[in-house]
């Protein structure tokens, strides 16, 4: 069995450790900007990619549509996005992060980057080189079984 080899259950451990633990203490250092942890995240992808629908949203967030609506809509609220219609199909709202927005995007960014530049200061550009390819390759590999339904792939 794959977990009695106490290397995978490490990798296992150590993985959604960090996870969990960049997340605590994100979550810690926004929400005195009164932003949750999703709304960061929907943040960061509309910054890298402005104009995207929020279908695409939730596919780089990795989400349903219905919970990207959610998170678009408390994001407007706080006036940090606005949807204007595409031009080619009026059905379609194309995402953009207002002033306001951006400029809350880059105050969390500055809470958070003082954690960060302490813990990734401190890993070599080398290390970074050798084990971004394995865990880039692992990433993909765990996001294609979960894909897999009853034997065959979905979509």
């Amino acid at each position: 069995m794959l977990f009695e080899n106490e290397p995978y259950y490490e990798l296992v451990q150590l993985i959604a450790g960090i996870h969990i633990n960049i997340r605590k203490y994100t979550e810690k250092q926004i929400k005195v900007i009164n932003m949750t942890y999703p709304q960061l995240g929907a943040m960061m992808a509309l910054i890298r990619k402005e104009g995207i629908t929020q279908k695409e949203l939730a596919a780089l967030l990795e989400t349903d549509t219905t919970t990207s609506k959610v998170l678009c809509d408390s994001l407007e609220k706080k006036g940090w996005l606005e949807r204007t219609s595409d031009k080619r199909d009026r059905r379609v709202n194309r995402l953009n992060l207002t002033e306001s927005g951006k400029q809350m995007y880059a105050e969390a960014m500055n809470l958070i980057q003082t954690g960060y530049e302490k813990v990734f200061n401190k890993v070599q550009q080398d290390e970074l080189n050798r084990v971004l390819p394995f865990l880039g390759s692992l990433y993909h590999e765990i996001k294609e079984i979960t894909r897999k339904k009853q034997g065959r792939l979905i979509g």
